[in-house]
């Protein structure tokens, strides 16, 4: 190759290949040297005994030659495991390329000693050499003593020598050997001259720092990382390797070295006089294999002197002559081994040892945290002091703690949708690293895990009114992919027990080994009746995930007490000093400037010509990552802390975790107390949000106040340490108001509501506990309710009001309507109570004594009713209602206001104030002409009756009733004088033709009866109101009164009479048909002319025949009127002597004109003695109290006279 000429011939000693090739690829993650280092052909007779100049070199030049052969890896797979948080989960072995090659020997290794600890976390195993010799029996007595006291008494009280647990070969002849090979690989490194750096080669995509969507949270300690923290080993490769079907995440440190015309080759020393045995060409086939290498240069030496090359393809590495060996055995060798280890290192966090001594037949594997926790058993039995019971502990369990965090950290952040199936891993994580790690040592790692695992139930950003947390889509795919594992580690199982496996091992030359033969009869057995265990999903129902998120809520809140009140002071001293240390430099420099001096040259700053430029890839991904972490920034509205997560992230990828969560820590709060403790109430803030609006859909409105309560005050906590957070405590207070309003429409349950509210649970409890504490008494939110309607319904303004306050305008038109809404409805509860309190003192005053009366006066004066206080909060609640509404221009609820504003106004007219004594009729219509304003305002907000049909007709029903209710006091109650009384008169008739206007006895609808009676009603009053004008003109004549206003009187009775009799209404019926009598008999009276009395006195008699139907109704059995009272019987009399009267009058007319054609007058005499002779007499009316009865007699009167008058009863 390099400074030779000649070709390295081929190795020749390669016998036949098997037909089928095992799979094998190498995906490089992370490579701190250059690759490859320059390769230099030595001469032949080379002495490789002298050093080279460049010997034990730690430059970068030396390409890691210097730790290839004397750096202990120590723990490697914790510190792979903290590299590549990514990897673990998804690949199943992480540890160094040695343990893995030294498991694969086991077929052809029989004397050889293994001692590795593994670790499960998640899916993967962390397989870690474990030197007894350098971590127990070479330490002082007091560490981990339980695992020594076990090793002494169940391992190596069986082995006769100490050798047979010494893992490595510590003899001078191997010691010689390794420092020849490294002679010989630092001899073989070609110097080129360019030993620039460029730093490791980052040749996947991965990120230097872990990627940050959410909050900033800790790091766990370097010395927490891993059980020997002293040990810095770095791989010269990461790499992840896929042996067939297995895939690993492992550090290796072989050289690799490259020219030309090969590229890329691995670099063997072998003595001549020795052959290559099994072992040493399976390490040479995997160490390739590992490292995607395709050939290996062989360097033969005679006692160190150099003799020639040889190079092999690495395919052809287990084909040697004396050195064959099956890939296939090597690759059952690795199934076997992983499928035993996952069989039965089941329980994660568990620390496992597995062990073989020299010569031993079976590899054994132990359950060591289950040794310590019994060990701890005894040790708390014994009361031993809490200093040895710490060095009882487990050394790995801190450590595999910190990696369960960091991997579900990882897996948290890095992921944009969080599958069920990937929640469920993450909460195994973290489950596990909690039950690891004492909350008194490590309260950051642990409050952070309750953080996530908060998050996870309740994740960031979703609306807590309609909350959705997993998509059926991804559940259905993850359900297959967990068949379709299930059936492919079954099949695993079956092959791993097949007899083929040893028939190939024996061809191959090799002996089929007792301990893998072990295991396979371990695993045959494991088979039937046992499965991999995999965490469930992460599916539950809203009130599960929030339950659950309070529990991790409160668990971290209490965590937050065993922070080190030290380390926070360190931090304000550290800062102190180096501000103080900066001002020094600054007052120095100021007295000692930089002079040039004379005869002294300016050295000038040294710049490279040859800039070096990252790769395309990097600077792609460097620039994605920024514009993504920005796009998050943007979208989301989040904390402060947040915020600065997000725009800590967009650095470059330079700066790590450890730097920032330090940046973190001196920038902000100066302790990572405040910090989470606000993440962990910043959540509760949301989950408890989450929980009230599930609440309020199941009308569970007394625990929705306690959640609206408890998220109220998280948020003055948030708003008291961080000024820019955006606020939630509108909605918050809104849906308060929501609910107190809803409680007073189902007062019934308040009872419920109370109990619901008072209800804590524990995690409630201590999430209260502590906001209590953050804030003082005055700054309490309290939504306690009462059970006081009136109060409930002011609690709810009082939320509405200060929700208002912080609302932004799109939500304040929302909450102002809702204000409004309640405003009304409290406005018309004060009204109703109102009356309801007036009408019940009027009672009491009606019933008192005058001496009671006295002293109750003496009482009001001093103190004001109930009902004027009703009143005024009535008024004020519908004003300030109608000014929420107007400020909305909701027009439909507007008009609803002002209706119930003129029902106000009406209620005000009829109520006398303590200072009155009576109200006049003046103030009565200056009450009633703003309701009639109020209604008309409420027809302007609708317009037309087509924008709210049933709206309008309420407010038109009002009016009517209004304007016939003053109608009615107006007529009534009128005191005016002489003078005004054509005024007065007047206006009450307008204001019966405008309430006959307002009848709408057209649309069909409720209230259509009721406009036809009250039609009739005021027919009947215009009626009379014309009937008493012709009574009040005082003339004598029947020609001096005013035709027009005698047929509208007639045509008002004729109406009113049609609409009554339809109704069925006979009580007012009989009222109309009397007026119609007298109307007539005052007809009679101030006619001049005999014929006209007798014409009006028989139009009068043709009446009281009608009044038939009357009758008829009254005594139908199927009529629903109550008519059994005094002024209805008192009608009756007086109908019975208007009949007697009408025909007496006739009889007299008739007898003193002597103008009788028809003998009308003997048919009146016997009408008359009719009346008279009937079975129900004058004198049986006095005794008679049943109004039935004399209806009856009416009837069956009235009903013979009929018959006795004929067809035509009068006469033209």
């Amino acid at each position: 190759m390099e400074d030779s000429n000649e070709e390295i011939e081929p190795c020749r000693s390669i016998g036949p290949h098997e037909l089928e090739a095992v799979k094998s690829q190498a995906i490089i993650k992370l490579s701190p040297v250059q690759v490859p280092a320059h390769f230099k052909r030595l001469e032949c007779n080379t002495n490789l005994n002298l050093p080279p100049l460049n010997w034990l070199t730690t430059s970068h030049s030396s390409h890691g030659l210097h730790q290839a052969l004397y750096q202990n890896a120590g723990f490697a797979s914790f510190r792979l495991g903290q590299m590549f948080p990514d990897c673990v989960g998804e690949v199943d072995v992480v540890s160094d390329a040695e343990n893995i090659k030294q498991l694969l020997k086991l077929p052809y290794s029989a004397k050889s000693a293994i001692s590795m600890v593994v670790h499960k976390v998640g899916n993967t195993l962390l397989l870690d050499e474990f030197d007894i010799q350098k971590y127990l029996l070479r330490k002082a007595d007091d560490d981990w003593k339980w695992l020594r006291t076990f090793i002494l008494e169940h391992i190596l009280a069986y082995g006769d020598e100490q050798h047979n647990f010494c893992l490595k070969e510590r003899s001078r002849e191997a010691l010689q050997s390794k420092n020849l090979l490294s002679k010989f690989l630092y001899h073989s490194l070609k110097q080129t001259g360019y030993t620039d750096y460029d730093g490791p080669t980052q040749l996947t995509n991965r990120r230097a720092s872990l990627p940050i969507i959410g909050p900033v949270l800790p790091e766990p300690k370097i010395d927490e990382n891993v059980p020997d923290p002293k040990s810095s080993h770095a791989f010269n490769r990461n790499v992840v390797w896929t042996f067939e079907d297995i895939r690993m995440l492992i550090g290796t440190d072989m050289p690799i070295f490259g020219g030309p015309n090969r590229p890329c080759i691995s670099l063997r020393l072998r003595d001549a006089a020795q052959p290559i045995n099994v072992l040493t060409g399976i390490d040479y086939w995997l160490d390739n294999l590992m490292c995607n290498v395709p050939e290996v240069v062989m360097c033969y030496h005679l006692d160190g002197i150099v003799q020639k090359y040889e190079i092999i393809k690495t395919e052809d590495l287990p084909y040697l002559e004396n050195s064959q060996f099956s890939p296939k055995v090597v690759r059952n060798v690795a199934q076997n081994i992983l499928a035993f280890l996952k069989a039965n290192a089941t329980k994660a966090g568990h620390t496992y040892w597995l062990f073989k001594g020299r010569n031993d037949d079976v590899v054994k594997l132990y359950d060591l945290t289950t040794l310590c926790q019994s060990q701890n058993k005894a040790t708390e039995k014994a009361e031993r002091p809490q200093q040895q019971q710490q060095q009882q502990m487990n050394p790995f369990t801190v450590p595999v703690g910190m990696l369960l965090y960091s991997v579900a950290r990882n897996m948290k952040n890095t992921l944009e949708h969080i599958t069920p199936k990937t929640a469920g891993n993450i909460r195994a994580l973290l489950d596990n690293c909690i039950k690891l790690l004492p909350k008194e040592q490590y309260p950051q790692i642990v409050s952070s895990s309750h953080y996530i695992l908060s998050d996870l139930h309740i994740p960031a950003g979703i609306d807590p009114k309609a909350p959705k947390f997993n998509d059926p889509q991804s559940l259905f795919d993850d359900d297959e992919e967990e068949e379709d594992d299930e059936e492919s580690y079954d099949d695993e199982l079956l092959d791993f027990g097949q007899d083929k496996y040893y028939q190939s091992a024996a061809q191959s030359g090799g002996k089929a080994n007792v301990a893998v033969r072990h295991i396979c009869d371990a695993l045959r057995d494991f088979k039937s009746h046992a499965k991999p265990s995999k965490p469930a999903p992460l599916i539950a129902d809203t009130v599960e995930r929030c339950n659950i998120s309070l529990q991790h809520i409160s668990a971290g809140i209490s965590c937050l007490q065993y922070f080190n009140g030290n380390q926070e002071e360190k931090l304000k001293e550290s800062e102190m000093h180096a501000k103080q240390e900066e001002k020094q430099r600054i007052l120095h420099e100021e007295q000692n400037p930089n002079m040039a001096k004379p005869f002294n040259a300016i050295p000038l700053p040294y710049e490279q010509l040859k800039l070096v430029e990252p790769s395309s890839t990097s600077s792609t991904q460097s620039q994605a990552q920024p514009q993504k972490k920005r796009s998050i920034k943007n979208k989301s509205k989040r904390s402060k802390s947040k915020e600065l997560a997000t725009t800590s992230s967009t650095k470059p990828a330079a700066v790590s975790n450890h730097q920032l969560s330090a940046k973190f820590n001196t920038q902000n709060f100066g302790s990572w107390n405040v910090h989470l403790k606000l993440l962990l109430l910043e959540k509760a803030c949301l989950t408890y949000a989450t929980l009230a609006e599930h609440h309020y859909e199941t009308q569970s409105y007394g625990s929705t106040l306690q959640a609206i309560e408890l998220a109220c005050r998280c948020q003055q906590v948030l708003n008291k340490y961080m000024a820019n957070v955006v606020s939630q405590q509108s909605c918050l207070l809104g849906r308060a108001g929501d609910c107190f309003f809803q409680m007073s429409k189902h007062w019934n349950a308040i009872e419920e509501y109370v109990q619901q509210y008072e209800q804590l649970d524990e995690s409630t409890r201590l999430i209260s506990l502590e906001l209590t504490q953050e804030l003082e008494e005055t700054e309490l939110l309290s939504l306690a309710p009462v059970k006081n309607v009136e109060q409930v319904m002011l609690h709810s303004c009082k939320c509405y009001e200060e929700a208002l306050e912080d609302a932004q305008s799109t939500e304040s038109n929302e909450l102002l309507r809702r204000l409004g809404n309640v405003r009304n409805e409290l406005g018309l509860k004060y009204m109703y109570s109102a009356q309801e309190e007036y009408s019940l003192m009027k009672r009491k005053a009606e019933n008192a004594q005058g001496t009671e009366e006295t002293t109750n006066d003496d009482e009001k004066s001093k103190t004001e009713p109930l009902y004027v206080k009703l009143t005024v909060n009535s008024y004020d609640c519908l004003r300030r209602g109608i000014e929420a509404f107007t400020a909305v221009q909701d027009n439909v609820n507007l008009a609803f206001l002002y209706c119930n504003m003129g029902r106000f106004m009406r209620l005000r007219a009829h109520l006398t104030m303590p200072n009155e004594s009576t109200i006049t009729l003046d103030a009565q219509k200056t009450f009633y002409n703003e309701a009639f304003n109020y209604y008309e305002k409420a027809k302007d907000c609708l317009d037309t009756r087509k924008a709210n049909a049933e709206l309008w007709d309420l407010v038109q029903w009002e009016l009517s009733t209004a304007t016939f209710t003053l109608a009615k006091q107006l007529q009534d109650f009128s005191v005016a004088d002489n003078n005004s009384l054509a005024e007065a008169s007047k206006e009450v008739l307008e204001l019966l033709q405008k309430s006959l206007r307002l009848c709408d006895v057209e649309h069909a609808g409720a209230r259509q009866v009721l406009y036809s009676f009250r039609s009739g009603l005021i027919h009947k009053r215009i009626a009379s109101f014309h009937y008493a004008q012709l009574r009040g003109y005082g003339v004598c004549e029947l020609s001096q009164l005013p035709k027009a206003t005698l047929q509208l009187c007639k045509y008002h009775y004729e109406k009113a009479t049609q609409i009554l009799e339809s109704l069925k209404e006979v009580r007012d019926l009989m009222v109309v048909q009397l007026e119609r009598i007298s109307l007539h008999e005052f007809l009679a009276e101030v006619s001049t002319h005999a014929a006209q009395k007798v014409k009006q006195m028989q139009l009068a008699l043709d009446i009281c025949l009608q009044c038939q139907l009357i009758f008829d109704h009254v005594i139908d059995t199927n009529s629903s009127v109550q008519i059994d009272d005094d002024e209805f019987k008192s009608h009756l009399t007086l109908f019975e002597s208007r009949l007697q009267n009408a025909l007496k009058t006739l009889i007299k007319l008739l007898l003193t004109t002597g103008k009788d054609p028809k003998q009308l007058s003997a048919l009146y005499k016997r009408m008359y003695m009719e009346t008279l002779t009937g079975k129900h007499g004058i004198g049986a009316q006095q005794s008679s109290t049943a109004s039935i009865s004399r209806s009856h007699h009416l009837h069956t009167l009235l009903t013979r006279l009929k018959a006795m008058c004929g067809a035509q009863p009068s006469s033209d």
